[in-house]
């Protein structure tokens, strides 16, 4: 084994909890709950009391409910993409729970003889749903609406204008539905400032933060961290000043250097923006990356530690944050997470 990823669910909970202060609580698990694995962190979110599950596709909504129901858990999956020719038939033979995105997707809901859905309505942030606009004219008589959504553009960025724009949009859908309950986004929605005017029948969908990632641009982050990605050093050597390493022989030595080759590459999920720029930790003490990632390899800058074969470096975790990781990729903490190779062991504590 080369390669190791560690998921504390302990903390997965304590993320939970800062969330639970605020009212109902769903989470979002799509992408195989952020690359942490369905099979262990549903059933760890049903414990905590979690019913309502959301994902992007059908077909994983498919995956998450077989796991609810091996572990005999209660719970709906909400399905973000909706009704769609390629999915409605998915949805004829399951208990998936659709979120309808425009008048057609009514329509064909309708059609398949509709049920409990959910409605999402485009407040500010030109994706999925019924453009606000829209919404006047909208014949929505005979659903069953469970749920209206919207999702903010920005509530990363607290402060940004379109967050006041989008409440107040989202103020007057309420007001058409006062007795649907709704979900206005993410886990930044629900710890920022606008957390004060969520409604009392708001149920929250917090994702990133669930799973250790920071929900704002800015800032400390107030999550405990959950997953640490560890691999193996497969070989040490020392080489002379000017040794060039890696393909394309992109960088050299600058120094006689002792040079550990890791047992990770971006077939694994570390990204190859990192070439030259990132690092490993060895204990909290952080080990340059040399030349350029690849696919199953990695190399680092091991000359002023003691690193020997077989040692385990983090990767991501408490000393080296995903969202750190992220930063230095030119990218963000949820693509690093989703983008874990299945090649890496996956382990859990509490």
């Amino acid at each position: 084994m080369s390669t190791r990823l560690t998921i504390d669910l302990g903390a997965l909970a304590a993320n939970w909890r800062q969330f639970e202060r605020r009212g109902s609580i769903g989470a979002v698990v799509k992408a195989d709950a952020y690359g942490l694995g369905l099979d262990a962190v549903l059933p760890q979110l049903s414990r905590l009391g979690c019913t309502e599950f959301f994902v992007a596709q059908a077909r994983e909504g498919l995956l998450a409910a077989e796991v609810l129901g091996r572990s005999n858990c209660p719970g709906r999956v909400w399905v973000f993409e909706g009704v769609t020719p390629w999915n409605q038939d998915l949805f004829k033979t399951s208990s998936l729970t659709p979120v309808l995105n425009s008048e057609l997707q009514i329509q064909r809901w309708r059609e398949l003889g509709g049920g409990t859905c959910g409605l999402h309505v485009d407040t500010g942030m030109h994706r999925l749903g019924v453009p606000f606009v829209d919404l006047l004219s909208l014949d929505t008589r005979g659903l069953d609406l469970a749920l209206l959504i919207t999702h903010f553009a920005c509530a990363d960025k607290p402060s940004h204008p379109l967050n006041a724009e989008q409440m107040v949009r989202f103020d007057a859908v309420r007001q058409r539905y006062p007795s649907v309950p709704v979900s206005i986004g993410g886990s930044a929605a629900v710890l920022g400032p606008y957390a004060e005017q969520l409604p009392q029948n708001h149920i929250s969908r917090p994702g990133i933060g669930l799973y250790g990632g920071n929900p704002f641009a800015e800032g400390g982050n107030p999550m405990q961290t959950v997953a640490t990605l560890e691999a193996r050093v497969l070989q040490v050597r020392e080489v002379a000043t000017g040794t060039p390493v890696g393909y394309g022989a992109s960088q050299s030595t600058e120094r006689p250097t002792r040079i550990a080759t890791v047992g990770i590459g971006y077939a694994d999920g570390v990204s190859r923006h990192l070439s030259s720029r990132g690092a490993f930790c060895f204990g909290q003490k952080r080990l340059p990356i040399l030349g350029r990632v690849s696919m199953d390899l990695t190399q680092v800058d091991a000359t002023d530690s003691d690193v020997q074969e077989g040692d385990w470096l983090e990767v991501f975790g408490e000393h080296l944050t995903v969202d750190e990781v992220a930063r230095t990729a030119g990218t963000v903490s949820y693509e690093i997470l989703t983008g874990l190779g299945q090649r890496i062991q996956r382990s859990y504590r509490f």
